[in-house]
């Protein structure tokens, strides 16, 4: 296990969306050197992905469209750096397999491979809880599980090639660092929204999924500074009203813990 420089290097992809802006803004403020990469910024702009937030662009310090990047390009982007956290995807499961492949599967394949020939010590990638949706049923009232959490132990359940295209983002995870000694992260990332109030407005399934903001930034701090041995996969959102997704292994091997949920939106941070 290395030792965890106390101010990294770190390179996040997807940096001009909504969790990237995020992290973004919270590991710069620790004082580390954060290199953001997206898509150039018209391109972005008419996906209308993240346009109210108008810091974004500045988070940005590499425009390029990573599934046409070439290793060599990707690789010079990447020199240097301690982690590399990987958020960039189409993240909307009612796109196209062939989006799902292109930018999910094939950009995560680029990578991996590109972070193991230059020997990044850690990745975070990221995927979702959709690898499990199938099998919610099960524990919801009159299900056979129901009053338990689902674990990672339960096993997978995708419903969409979406999932399918997280759950390839876990297993290149377990096995660059099973073959390649690299310490990876593989996060079934809760739900994240602009407008957190909704949470409280809608209640039900976006409610029980909620990744507040404050519990974004606490998770990925710990996720870059703790130490860890090989490979880990765990769920990670806020403690919300209806939780039905286990938090461990990450709350114990990450040492970290979502805030106390909020009464009400007014009590926010």
């Amino acid at each position: 296990m290395n030792p965890i420089p106390s101010n990294m290097r770190v390179v996040i992809t997807g940096s001009a969306g909504l969790i990237g802006g995020i992290v973004y803004d919270h590991l710069s403020a620790m004082g580390h050197q954060v290199i953001g990469i997206d898509r150039p910024l018209q391109e972005w702009l008419a996906a209308g992905r993240n346009v109210e937030d108008e810091m974004a662009r500045k988070r940005v310090d590499c425009e390029i469209d990573l599934s046409k990047i070439s290793d060599s390009e990707l690789c010079a982007i990447l020199e240097g750096a301690d982690c590399l956290i990987h958020l960039a995807a189409d993240a909307n499961p009612s796109n196209s397999d062939s989006s799902m492949i292109r930018n999910n599967i094939e950009l995560t394949t680029t990578i991996f491979r590109c972070a193991r020939d230059i020997q990044i010590r850690r990745i975070i990638v990221a995927s979702s809880g959709l690898s499990q949706v199938g099998l919610e049923p099960l524990f919801e009232k009159g299900g056979p599980m129901h009053g338990k959490l689902i674990q990672i132990e339960d096993g997978i359940a995708p419903t969409s090639t979406y999932g399918a295209s997280k759950i390839y983002a876990e297993i290149m995870a377990e096995m660059h660092s099973r073959t390649h000694g690299i310490e990876t992260i593989a996060v079934r990332i809760g739900t994240v929204i602009p407008d957190e109030t909704e949470h409280w407005r809608r209640g039900g399934r976006l409610q029980a999924t909620a990744f507040l903001a404050e519990d974004v930034r606490r998770f990925f701090e710990a996720a870059l500074q703790n130490p860890i041995d090989g490979y880990l996969l765990t769920s990670a959102q806020s403690d919300s009203p209806g939780r039905f997704l286990d938090l461990e292994p990450g709350l114990s091997v990450l040492n970290w813990s979502p805030i106390t949920w909020p009464i009400g939106p007014e009590n926010l941070k």
